[in-house]
């Protein structure tokens, strides 16, 4: 019996250790989330411009992660920001070696729902996609536009990766 209460109590510490092991890992993590689109991202210098145009409600989110750093250390920034129908433009202050992604998400979206992004950086047109919603989603699936950047500063339409309505 007495075996048996040694075995369960090492279980237990075995558990809480391993869970303080992660609060503390959690804690040191690189990663910040705010829930508006900053106007500056760390030092700036190069300026990234967001227009995006959605029939239904949403959510737009701009990653920003410092490309300059090893794997593992880079600082990112997640920022979501609710929407509702109409037009909105961003500006941001961003420093080279910064990249990330572009997302338009839409909340609810009934079939004749479109989203649309454009992006210029430093004033210069680089892209944009559009999506018009033709058919119902089936479960478990989202629609959105999206767009990643490896560099924000030397974003081009021919680095961009593309996605649209996928599964979630």
């Amino acid at each position: 019996m007495k075996s048996l209460l040694i075995r369960a109590g090492i279980a237990v510490l075995g558990v809480v250790l391993t869970l303080t092991w992660w609060t503390i890992r959690k804690g040191d993590s690189h990663v910040q989330s705010v829930s508006k689109i900053p106007a500056k991202v760390w030092a700036g210098g190069h300026t990234l411009e967001v227009e995006a145009e959605t029939s239904c409600a949403g959510k737009m989110s701009i990653s920003f992660t410092d490309m300059s750093k090893p794997i593992g250390e880079q600082p990112r920034l997640e920022t979501l920001e609710s929407v509702g129908p109409g037009t909105y433009r961003w500006t941001v202050d961003v420093p080279e070696k910064v990249g990330g992604y572009i997302e338009l998400d839409a909340d609810a979206p009934k079939v004749g729902d479109t989203l649309k992004i454009k992006i210029k950086v430093d004033g210069k047109f680089i892209d944009e996609d559009g999506e018009r919603l033709d058919q119902p989603l089936e479960p478990r699936t989202a629609f959105f536009v999206q767009r990643y950047y490896q560099d924000y500063s030397k974003a081009s339409s021919v680095e961009s990766e593309t996605s649209s309505s996928d599964e979630q």
